[in-house]
């Protein structure tokens, strides 16, 4: 005798919607992870890490800098797995491909193949990689960490040294200097005014940067506090 299966218990559960998976991610996240804090282009993103980057939040500001929401970036073993904006979400495959892009409802907002499908997965695609790029070890830290390396430093100059080298990665200056007396170091903490050359000339700056217990800077925020000064 033969008995009848309930309805759907022959297969597999359905999957949860976008939306659910990003909200399960951002409760791990935030329940689990450390929150670091940089200044990327002007803005302060916030970044939920597991060696790499989980979740990475970035402000979104009108003409007048008033904040009008957040766009969050969500990666899944280092590859960009889904981007939730104001006005839509969109989510990827583990080959880089945008496989579905809704709007802010959850509607499916635009077909795969046409130039705007293209052009928005390149763009996303682009954008996570320069946030991605913009919380790794600097150039600095991995010089520090390197086995036998050259660099002994302890304590508060350690910590400029690492403080220093995520600011040189971040802003892409091709040099910085700083007055005597003008840092202020407590705390695996530095804060103070410097001076960043760029190919333009020197602008003026004021940071606040944190070093963790694993010598990584995990806060490093920075505004310019003046014009780009040319050299005579």
């Amino acid at each position: 005798m033969l008995l009848a299966l309930p309805c759907g218990a022959a297969t597999a559960a359905k999957a949860p919607d976008l939306a659910s998976q990003l909200a399960t991610m951002d409760k791990a996240a935030t329940a689990s992870l450390d929150s670091w804090v940089y200044t990327v282009e002007g803005l302060d993103v916030t970044a939920w890490l597991d060696t790499t980057p989980v979740i990475i939040k970035v402000p979104i500001l009108n003409e007048k800098h008033e904040w009008q929401g957040d766009s969050r970036y969500y990666f899944k073993q280092g590859k960009l797995f889904a981007v939730q904006m104001p006005y839509g979400r969109y989510q990827f495959d583990g080959k880089g491909a945008m496989i579905l892009w809704q709007d802010e409802t959850g509607t499916q907002s635009e077909l795969p193949g046409t130039a705007a499908w293209s052009t928005r997965q390149e763009w996303l695609k682009k954008r996570a990689l320069q946030l991605q790029n913009a919380f790794a070890p600097s150039v600095y830290e991995q010089r520090l960490k390197k086995p036998g390396s050259d660099i002994q430093l302890q304590g508060m100059a350690r910590v400029e040294y690492l403080c220093v080298g995520q600011l040189y990665a971040l802003t892409r200056a091709e040099k910085l200097i700083h007055e005597a007396g003008a840092l202020t170091a407590a705390d695996n903490k530095l804060s103070g005014a410097a001076q960043a050359r760029f190919a333009t000339g020197w602008r003026p700056l004021a940071f606040t940067c944190t070093v963790d217990g694993a010598d990584r800077v995990s806060h490093l925020t920075y505004q310019y506090t003046g014009p780009v000064k040319t050299a005579n």
